[in-house]
């Protein structure tokens, strides 16, 4: 949830939750293999390595507070995550923000967030992301 609580952002109770709900649902539905192309999941890049998908979540409500107005609006949510080889079986999630659509650069923006993932994945890469490769847990 902390990628969605910017300052200013005003959460209720039942909206934060209903949030964490979509959230897990769409993991779990990730790890079941059964998110819909590009609607839900897309590859960003899997041709250079490591390949590297986004699974996307549209329109959570949010409020935002502005000076002494609330605003009530919707949230782009991006997950990279990636399936490695050396762990069958599971994918890991490596950077998850929300997708900023009001920026000068809106690309430059996310190609940043890309990075990120990216210098998490090679971080957890020589310790298997923290997962026992002989058992497949954690």
């Amino acid at each position: 949830m902390a990628a969605l609580k910017p300052q200013g952002r005003v959460w209720n109770p039942f909206a934060e939750r209903m949030a964490r709900s979509e959230f897990r649902d769409r993991v779990r539905a990730a790890a079941r293999g059964e998110l819909e192309p590009v609607d839900e999941v897309k590859p960003v890049d899997v041709r250079n390595p490591p390949p590297l998908y986004e699974i996307r979540w549209q329109d959570i409500p949010v409020t935002d507070r502005d000076g002494d107005r609330i605003v009530h609006g919707t949230a782009l949510v991006r997950m990279y995550h990636s399936e490695p080889t050396a762990v069958p079986d599971h994918f890991v999630g490596h950077h998850i923000h929300e997708k900023l659509i009001d920026v000068e650069d809106v690309n430059r923006k996310q190609n940043a967030e890309i990075r990120v993932a990216l210098s998490f994945y090679r971080l957890g890469e020589s310790t298997g992301w923290g997962i026992d490769i002989d058992t497949g847990g954690v």
